[in-house]
């Protein structure tokens, strides 16, 4: 906290950066432990994010603090730092420990390739789908919530939601088995 304590300007947003480090600091390390499954990557895209929140301070409004919008503005950030992260990682060929072990006594490392080529596909499959269903995607597979989460969240009705949901699988469905028949 001492770190970001001289990275901030004035005291407004100062205390708006403590009140928002209180508030989601937890929440922030879920969703990137949800994608990382790393407790040291998750604490470190936690820290990542909060320095780009620090950029954004001006722009945030203090009434908003509370409030869904504001919520969903610092999911965004984590979860787009945590996918980053991921991304460079896989770029570089490396693999989380976790998943190392869990592999090493349980798959032959052509099982391991065929699951890591599985991952990247559907990551790709899921990077083009429209906008409306990404987000509904990685909100209720990423990070668990429901329908009803999903709708405060994004300010629409659950019955969009669920119907946003249904269309994305069966958009990923067709993407997916259109790649398997290539």
């Amino acid at each position: 906290m001492i770190i970001f304590n001289d990275m901030i300007d004035n005291p407004q947003n100062m205390s708006k950066f403590q009140y928002i480090y209180e508030k989601y600091k937890n929440m922030m390390y879920l969703v990137a432990y949800n994608i990382l499954r790393n407790t040291h990557d998750a604490e470190d895209i936690v820290e990542i994010s909060l320095i780009k929140i620090i950029g954004i301070l001006s722009k945030i409004i203090e009434e908003d603090l509370d409030k869904p919008k504001c919520k969903n503005l610092i999911i965004t950030i984590t979860k787009n730092s945590a996918i980053d992260f991921q991304r460079k990682m896989i770029n570089k060929a490396e693999m989380p420990y976790d998943i190392i072990e869990d592999y090493c006594f349980d798959k032959d490392v052509q099982e391991i390739y065929i699951d890591t080529e599985n991952y990247r596909e559907l990551i790709s499959c899921i990077s083009e789908l429209n906008e409306h269903y990404k987000e509904i995607i990685r909100l209720r597979v990423l990070y668990d919530l429901n329908s009803k989460e999903i709708g405060k969240l994004l300010n629409i009705s659950e019955y969009t939601v669920n119907m946003r949901y249904m269309r994305a699988k069966a958009v990923l469905l067709k993407k997916i088995e259109g790649l398997k028949n290539e």
